[in-house]
């Protein structure tokens, strides 16, 4: 079984003789298998694990640095996390990088561009922006683009939704401008609501199906 070597990362300041744990559902959430973080500041805090499962759920509790148990241990809210990320995370990078904040979940967006010409040497270039009423896009939040191979690109973004963001989903739409040969294409989404779900969110099957699209001279 493939073993996978990531980079969880996680924001929270915590009070002096505390420390943040990782807990995971294959250990059964035991609390003496949690693995304490390192803390790089007084609010960052990392770990590398190596990781057999293909999928998984986890949580991060506090708890005293020098021993778990020595207080009472803080679970942090909301729904588990999950690794439903992770394929699209092992495509594009060779450091596998969960970047987790307390109490917030991540919802990854993504488009594959697969070129279909494969005689011509390099896919096209597209821009793709988020925005709606997130508070994690207080302005348009930009795609970011990596080559996956020679035929295919990634786009993705992932949003830091808060607790009563996946409570009370808000609305997102998705604008793009696609260059098709010589002529651009501008596509403007439908409304979609933020439905909190653990597995990322493919635009072209999930978003883009009943959108505006308009050519561009």
């Amino acid at each position: 079984m493939k073993v996978s070597q990531i980079f969880f990362t996680i924001t929270k300041q915590v009070h002096y003789g505390e420390a943040i744990y990782i807990v995971f559902d294959f250990q059964n959430w035991d609390l003496t298998k949690a693995i304490k973080m390192e803390c790089l500041k007084n609010d960052q805090w990392t770990k590398v694990i190596d990781i057999s499962c293909s999928s998984f759920e986890y949580k991060y509790v506090i708890g005293q640095y020098n021993n778990i148990f020595d207080q009472e241990i803080l679970w942090e809210q909301g729904q588990n996390r999950s690794s439903e990320n992770l394929k699209i995370l092992e495509m594009n990078q060779s450091k596998i990088q969960f970047e987790d904040v307390w109490e917030k979940r991540n919802l990854m967006f993504f488009l594959l561009d697969k070129k279909l010409n494969k005689k011509s040497k390099k896919n096209h270039e597209h821009d793709i922006l988020l925005f709606g009423q997130a508070k994690a896009l207080n302005s348009p939040g930009r795609f970011t683009k990596c080559q996956l191979n020679q035929n295919t690109q990634l786009y993705f973004i992932i949003l830091q939704l808060e607790l009563d963001e996946i409570i009370n989903p808000k609305e997102v739409q998705i604008y793009m401008k696609v260059q098709l040969k010589k002529r651009y294409i501008e596509i403007i989404s439908k409304s979609i609501k933020l439905n909190f779900r653990n597995q990322p969110v493919n635009i072209c099957e999930d978003i883009l199906i009943h959108s505006q699209c308009y050519f561009l001279n």
